[in-house]
């Protein structure tokens, strides 16, 4: 079936793919099929999380051991929060939204590298089986939490080094996709679409690809030293080796809270799609929400101290890393004044969409005008 008059010679066959059934998923390099392998994968892996949390809970119906010992509640607690960040939350949105929508906003055929889309699924599904039989395999389920503090995570004889080899090989699945979505973004744009004239969500993705590309290989080397320190001895964090504990922190959250952005700019880039749609008029100030989505991704390298007040950072410290925090929400609060105006004056259509949006708008406000008495509770506690 080759379509000659509009200059597209596309077979039937590379159309469909040379494989059918339960192959023509697991080999295809359709960026559409790719991104729902993922959503199919994060739904399951939701519920073995939403499993696990709901066996926690039941222990903690009474006082005392209910249905498990304290090394078994930890260890559930650690694989249900890896889980739930490194196997759902970070990459849901990034790769389901982003490999299923993106080609198609900006008139590619696919992705730039379709085949490194699909290793990189794999690589997703290995580091995933990898944390899930961290909890059931060798010598019992990691219990450090998915934060891996040392020199807890040096000291455990649990399975720590399994759910830090997991949460690596995710890492890497991670840095692939925002290395294919840059160079599609960058490369295959349909003529004539100049990045002024992109839809609003590829920025977004655009925005979260690079965090993905430059801040998750700083976790990924901090988890390997954790492993290198486990397994050769080398004192890199566990002070009985002669390393330093709160470098880990450092390096874990130069990674950890850039990562909350590539939780929420794609969401932001979503809803920037919705807000004009339901309110049938164009996005109010283009170019302030795209360089709002830069800026955010750009400033969020430079907050990670604020998960470490009470860690023994110097004041001055603390002062540098209050001030940016503050300072990153002047791009949130920018993309929030032009999704209201740009429903302001305009035709609304109050279907479930909208509200959605709407609603996240509130959960958004609301989150970040409650975040400055945690860190002022915090500062209270450590007497500064």
């Amino acid at each position: 079936m080759d379509n000659s008059e509009n200059g597209s010679h596309i077979s039937y066959l590379e159309y469909k793919g040379k494989y059918k059934g339960l192959l023509s998923w697991l080999l295809t390099t359709d960026h559409k099929k790719i991104g729902l392998l993922y959503l199919y994968c994060i739904i399951v892996f939701f519920f073995v999380a939403a499993i696990l949390g709901l066996l926690m809970r039941v222990e903690l119906f009474s006082p005392g051991e209910t249905i498990m010992g304290p090394q078994t509640y930890n260890g559930m607690f650690t694989i249900h929060g890896i889980i739930m960040i490194f196997i759902i939350v970070i990459p849901a949105l990034p790769a389901v939204f982003g490999n299923f929508f993106l080609p198609i906003l900006i008139g590619a055929k696919d992705v730039a590298f379709p085949k490194l889309n699909l290793f990189s699924w794999y690589l997703y599904i290995i580091g995933a089986i990898f944390g899930v039989l961290s909890q059931f395999i060798g010598e019992g389920s990691p219990d450090t939490g998915w934060t891996f503090y040392v020199p807890y995570s040096a000291q455990s004889s649990t399975n720590v080094i399994y759910a830090l080899i997991a949460a690596f090989i995710l890492g890497f699945s991670s840095i692939l996709t925002g290395l294919n979505f840059i160079v599609t973004i960058h490369r295959m744009r349909a003529p004539g679409m100049g990045w002024f004239r992109m839809p609003l969500f590829p920025w977004a993705l655009y925005a979260t690809a690079w965090i993905q590309v430059l801040a998750t290989p700083i976790v990924g080397i901090t988890l390997l030293m954790v492993i290198a320190e486990r397994v050769l001895r080398i004192g890199f964090f566990d002070p009985a080796l002669g390393g330093d504990p709160v470098l880990f922190q450092h390096l874990f959250w130069i990674y950890s809270h850039p990562a909350v952005y590539i939780m929420i700019l794609p969401g932001m880039g979503i809803v920037t799609e919705i807000f004009p749609t339901f309110s049938q008029k164009p996005i109010f100030g283009y170019t302030a929400i795209l360089f709002s989505s830069l800026a955010i991704a750009f400033v969020g390298y430079f907050v990670w101290g604020h998960h470490m007040y009470t860690a023994g950072i110097s004041y001055g410290s603390r002062w540098f890393f209050s001030f940016l925090t503050f300072i990153v929400a002047v791009p949130s609060a920018i993309k929030v004044f032009n999704w209201i105006s740009t429903m302001y004056g305009g035709s609304i259509d109050l279907k479930l969409p909208l509200l959605y949006a709407i609603c996240f708008i509130f959960l958004f406000y609301d989150w970040w005008i409650h975040w400055p008495d945690t860190w002022f509770s915090s500062n209270r506690c450590t007497g500064t």
